[in-house]
C-alpha cells in the first residue's frame, strides 16, 4: 500500500494550524510521514512549485447516476423542449420498438419560455417507445402516454402523495414512482459500467472521496466487491437509500461496514423536493405559482420511525431538505432524537433555504448543514422571481452558519451540477456565474473566505464522515490523500480560480491520476 517518496518544492497548503505551509512532505505506505524533512531513504519528485492540498472530497454526490447519465440521452444543453423532442427522435431510431428511451438534465428554466412543456410535444412523435426524461434536480420527470400506460398512472384531479402532475405528462417527486418501477432494472454488470464510467471522471478532478447520497442493494455489492478486489480507486463513504427497507434491515444488524475504500454508516432520507421544480416545502406560497407551497415526501411518523432506528443502530441520519418548512421540519424532528446522542454529526443534506432563527439550532443540536455552492450560482437567476425579494436572503446561508460554528460539508450534487471542485470552490468564494456576474456576487454577505471554502471540501468534509482524525489535513500520520495543483486558489486573482487545472489525485501514497511529469 503506497510508496516510500520525498514530494519535493511544492506550495503545501496543510490546512493544519501548527503548520500552516511546506514546501516539502514525506509519504510512506499510505501515509503523511514528515513535514519539511526528507528521508533520504526515499525517492524525491520535484513538484517545481506545484500547489499540493488534503485531497478533494464531494460530501453530496450520485456516483452510480453520474454513470447512468453518462450511458443516457443527455438534454442538459436544449434550449426549448422541441430540441429535446429532436433528440428523442434521432434516439428512437437507433433503438428497438419496446426499449425505454431514458434522458436527464432538461431544465425548463433555461427555455426562452421557462414553462414545462406540454404532453403533445412527445405524443405526437412517430416513435413507439415508451420515454422518461428526467428534468436537471432530479425531482421531476418528463414522459410519454406509453410510460403513462405501461405504469398504470392515471392523470386525475387528485395528485399521488407526495408528488403532482403537470401537463399530463410532467411527474414531480413521489409521481415518478410508478413509472420507475415498471422500467427494466440495471443488473449488476450495468451498473458497474456506471461506476467505473463515474470513476474515469472523477479521478481527472483531483476528487479522492465521495460521499455518495443513494445506495441501493446493487450499487452496495458491486462497491463491495470492486473494494475487495483492490479496483476501487479513491474512498466512498456510502449512504443507504431509506426506501430499500431489506438492504437497511441488513446493515443496521451486521453495523458499520468500514473497509479501507469502502464505509458504510450512514442513511439517506428525503423530506422535501426542489426549487426548480416547485417541490421545495415552503414555509409560504410560490411567488410564481400562488397555490402552491411545495412537497412533503414522507410522513413524520414515517421519518421518526428511520430515526428512530438510524439512532437504534448508530447511524448517521442525512436527510434531503431544501425549502424553509422542509428544514424546519427535518431540524425538529432530528432535535428529539439528538438530545441523547453524543457526536452523531446528523446531517441536513443541501439546507438550502433556511429562517434566521433556525441556524442557531444546527450549532446547538450538532446538526451538520451538507451543501452545494454551485446550486447557488445555478439557481440565482429565477430564485428572485419564485421567491420573491424578501426571501432570498434565506438561500445558501454558507457565511452565516459558519459564524454560528457549524461545520460545512461540501459537495456538488453530480450529476445534477458538474461534480468539480474547481467550480464548488469558485462558487463558494464568490456567488458569481462563471461569467463573473453578479459583479457583487449574489447574497454576497454569504460567500466564505478561500480559507473555509477549501475546508468545506477537505477538513469538513473529513468531519462529515467522522474522519477528521486521519483526513482532510497534511498531518503526520494521516493519509497520503492529496490534490495537485497548477496554481494556489487560496491567493491567485478571483477570476483565474476556474482556470486551475489538475495535475494530480493521489490517494493512500499512489497517483491515481498524474499529469506532473
Amino acid at each position: 500500500m503506497g510508496y516510500k517518496i520525498n514530494l519535493v518544492n511544492g506550495n503545501i497548503i496543510t490546512l493544519d494550524e501548527s503548520c500552516p505551509r511546506a514546501d516539502t512532505i514525506s509519504l510512506e505506505n499510505g501515509k503523511i510521514a514528515g513535514i519539511n524533512a526528507i528521508d533520504h531513504n526515499h525517492k524525491s519528485i520535484d513538484l517545481q512549485g506545484a500547489t499540493v492540498i488534503p485531497g478533494f472530497t464531494d460530501s453530496h454526490f450520485h456516483l452510480t447516476n453520474l454513470g447512468k447519465q453518462l450511458d443516457t440521452l443527455q438534454l442538459k444543453d436544449c434550449r426549448s423542449p422541441n430540441e429535446v423532442a429532436e433528440k428523442v427522435l434521432k434516439k428512437s431510431a437507433k433503438m428497438s420498438h419496446n426499449d425505454w428511451i431514458i434522458g436527464f438534465g432538461w431544465d425548463h428554466n433555461k427555455w426562452h419560455k421557462p414553462k414545462f412543456p406540454k404532453a403533445d410535444i412527445l405524443n405526437s412523435l412517430p416513435i413507439s417507445q415508451p420515454i422518461m426524461l428526467n428534468r436537471i434536480d432530479g425531482h421531476s420527470a418528463w414522459v410519454n402516454q406509453k410510460a403513462m400506460e405501461l405504469s398504470g398512472l392515471d392523470v386525475t384531479p387528485t395528485p399521488p402523495d407526495g408528488g403532482d402532475i403537470i401537463n399530463d405528462c410532467i411527474l414531480i417527486d413521489n409521481a415518478m414512482n410508478p413509472v420507475q418501477f415498471v422500467m427494466p432494472k440495471p443488473d449488476e454488470t450495468i451498473v458497474e459500467k456506471w461506476i467505473k464510467l463515474a470513476l474515469e471522471i472523477i479521478i481527472t478532478r483531483g476528487i479522492t472521496n465521495i460521499h455518495d447520497a443513494w445506495q441501493d442493494p446493487i450499487t452496495v455489492k458491486v462497491l463491495q466487491q470492486l473494494s475487495e478486489t483492490g479496483k476501487l480507486p479513491i474512498r466512498i463513504y456510502g449512504m443507504l437509500g431509506s426506501s430499500h427497507p431489506k438492504l437497511l434491515k441488513h446493515f443496521f444488524k451486521e453495523g458499520i461496514s468500514r473497509s479501507e475504500k469502502y464505509t458504510i454508516r450512514s442513511v439517506k432520507a428525503f423530506i422535501d423536493g426542489a426549487l426548480g421544480s416547485r417541490g421545495a416545502a415552503l414555509l409560504e406560497p410560490y411567488c410564481d405559482d400562488i397555490n402552491n407551497c411545495g412537497l412533503i415526501l414522507i410522513s413524520d411518523k414515517d421519518f421518526k420511525k428511520l430515526a428512530q432506528k438510524c439512532q437504534d443502530a448508530g447511524f448517521q441520519l442525512c436527510t434531503h431538505a431544501i425549502g424553509d418548512r422542509g428544514n424546519k421540519m427535518v431540524l425538529d424532528i432530528y432535535s428529539e432524537f439528538t438530545k441523547t446522542l453524543k457526536n452523531h454529526r446528523w446531517r441536513i443534506e443541501h439546507a438550502q433555504m433556511i429562517c434566521d432563527e433556525d441556524i442557531p439550532q444546527f450549532a446547538r443540536a450538532g446538526i451538520v448543514p451538507s451543501m452545494q455552492p454551485s446550486h447557488c450560482t445555478s439557481d440565482m437567476p429565477w430564485l428572485h422571481d419564485r421567491l420573491g425579494s424578501n426571501r432570498l436572503h434565506r438561500i445558501s446561508r454558507w457565511q452565516s452558519f459558519i459564524d454560528a460554528g457549524c461545520k460545512i460539508p461540501g459537495g456538488s450534487d453530480c450529476p445534477i451540477e458538474e461534480g468539480n471542485p474547481i467550480f464548488e470552490y469558485y462558487a463558494a468564494v464568490t456567488r458569481k456565474n462563471h461569467n463573473g456576474t453578479p459583479n457583487d456576487g449574489w447574497q454576497k454577505q454569504e460567500a466564505v473566505s478561500r480559507i473555509d471554502a477549501l475546508k468545506m471540501f477537505t477538513t469538513w468534509a473529513a468531519y462529515g464522515e467522522f474522519a477528521e482524525h486521519k483526513r482532510g489535513k497534511i498531518r503526520p500520520g494521516f493519509d497520503a490523500d492529496l490534490t495537485f495543483l497548477n496554481q494556489d486558489i487560496t491567493e491567485c486573482p478571483e477570476k483565474e480560480i476556474l482556470k486551475t487545472e489538475v495535475l494530480g489525485t493521489m490517494v493512500a501514497g499512489e497517483f491515481i491520476f498524474n499529469k506532473l511529469n
